[in-house]
């Protein structure tokens, strides 16, 4: 029999290889541990392509698009001092911002693609196609994001190769070349990708509404505070 994943089975593989990841990077010396630290922090790479291709999923069924984009940025705010104090040790560091700046960029960046499809056509369309993601990507790198333009180009990519995995075959892992060497570790998660069937959240168990959006703050408070309580405890 054929397996299949659900939208919450990825959501929770995601979320719990990135708490491997987050853990790795907070918690092991890469000196003194360095296998530890690399199976940790490569098991993590696989994290966020799983959440690009949630958010994509979740943009093209989703009943509000605005709502939507509201509450990634709202996250977005409301998580970055627990990611400045989990990662930077401070209340607010602005030399990186946490990834949900990087997922509102990208769903916006899809949002005005979505908008190029249903108004333009030929060559003008792939003309103006070129704006939205240029824009993102800019943005991005300007706000200094998580994944920086790489991240919102991974989301593009999954926009655009939604019906095309042949495709995303190729131009996923030269996105991940791009960014560094270790994030072409991040393939691995396409077969993962591969396995999602839309019919199997049908019945699925419902969580409280937003649980997966406040997974990510939560998380980081507690991993930040037994950081703190290593050093100073």
């Amino acid at each position: 029999m054929f397996v299949t994943l659900s939208r919450n089975q990825l959501k929770w593989i995601a979320l719990w290889i990135m708490v491997a990841d987050h853990i790795g990077y907070m918690f092991v010396l890469q000196h003194r541990m360095p296998v530890l630290y690399f199976l940790l922090r490569g098991i993590g790479r696989l994290s966020f392509p799983l959440i690009c291709f949630l958010l994509v999923e979740g943009f093209q069924y989703t009943h509000s698009r605005g709502r939507y984009l509201a509450r990634l940025w709202c996250f977005a705010f409301l998580s970055e001092v627990p990611f400045d104090l989990a990662f930077s040790g401070v209340v607010a560091d602005w030399s990186r911002q946490n990834v949900f700046f990087t997922l509102g960029i990208g769903l916006a960046v899809l949002w005005g693609l979505a908008e190029v499809e249903e108004c333009l056509t030929g060559i003008g369309k792939y003309v103006a196609d070129i704006l939205p993601v240029l824009a993102g990507m800019g943005l991005a790198v300007f706000l200094r994001c998580d994944y920086s333009m790489w991240g919102v180009l991974m989301i593009v990519a999954f926009y655009v190769c939604r019906y095309d995995f042949g495709t995303l075959l190729w131009v996923f892992p030269l996105i991940c070349l791009c960014q560094s060497r270790m994030e072409t570790v991040a393939v691995l998660a396409l077969p993962a990708v591969r396995l999602y069937s839309p019919r199997k959240q049908e019945g699925a168990t419902k969580f409280p509404k937003g649980f997966f959006y406040w997974f990510y703050p939560v998380h980081l408070l507690v991993l930040g505070g037994i950081k703190m309580l290593c050093v100073y405890g």
